[in-house]
């Protein structure tokens, strides 16, 4: 019912005019690694609204563990908007804690400990949080917690699964606090579990990009009413059946290969 969420459930391509053609976005590592995380940064750079952009490809994590072509675009796009002389506030979500802390390990290569901040659910099993992310987290007595309010306002970067976003929220972040957000994944969850990252951190001005692959699906969706009910088809595949996305506008989707 809240008319701004709406609008990113359910974008209005007319609100983003520029000036990119129309022609596809496709990116491959053939063409070179560089290229890519070029064009796509660029284009996730100049976006201005909360309309959301769109990365198909791969899942952002291999299974050894690395970042995939995806997660290096989206790892090089978070350093650019890092290293700009705008105010930039980022949130980076995705629906596994290896992935945000494949995330958060990858990018402390080139970000200060003290720019970046790992939320954590309460009570996530310590011993399963590798040791290079402790130093990121918050954990007190025997769960996970978050900083006070003018702490967490420090951080430039904060890395989580999209559930525990709430407890920014419950901290006291406000909606306009981060500029960007990014939703890393978006395909391997419930659209519902995507949204918990939106429906309190938005504002008017905040960056939406949502990344995922066309060949997943959130597979633990076991209850019938929820099949039937479209819980099977996350927010990124919802979003890249319906226009513009499905006519690979460049404004609003960009495609990444290996």
């Amino acid at each position: 019912m809240d008319p701004l969420l709406c609008s990113i459930l359910f974008p209005d391509p007319s609100s983003r005019i520029d000036s990119l053609n129309s022609s596809t976005d496709i990116f491959s590592s053939d063409r070179g690694t560089g290229y890519g995380q070029f064009q796509v940064t660029s284009r996730i750079l100049n976006l201005k609204d909360p309309v959301p952009y769109l990365i198909e490809g791969p899942l952002s994590e291999t299974p050894s563990g690395c970042l995939s072509s995806i997660g290096t675009v989206i790892k090089e796009a978070i350093l650019q908007i890092y290293r700009t002389p705008a105010h930039c506030r980022i949130l980076v979500c995705a629906p596994r804690n290896r992935t945000c802390d494949a995330l958060t390990r990858s990018l402390l290569k080139d970000i200060p400990n003290s720019k970046l901040f790992r939320a954590n659910a309460a009570f996530r099993d310590y011993d399963l949080v590798p040791d290079d992310i402790i130093p990121q987290c918050s954990f007190e007595k025997e769960c996970f917690t978050c900083p006070s309010l003018p702490e967490i306002q420090k951080f430039m970067i904060v890395t989580s699964t999209f559930i525990s976003t709430f407890r920014l929220y419950a901290a006291g972040i406000a909606a306009d606090h981060f500029t960007h957000i990014f939703l890393v994944d978006a395909s391997s969850t419930t659209e519902p579990e995507a949204v918990v990252a939106l429906a309190n951190l938005i504002s008017k001005k905040t960056v939406i990009v949502v990344a995922g692959s066309s060949k997943d699906i959130p597979y633990w969706v076991r209850s019938d009413i929820a099949r039937r009910n479209g819980l099977k088809r996350s927010f990124f595949q919802r979003l890249l059946e319906r226009s513009p996305y499905s006519t690979n506008d460049p404004r609003f989707i960009s495609h990444v290969t290996w």
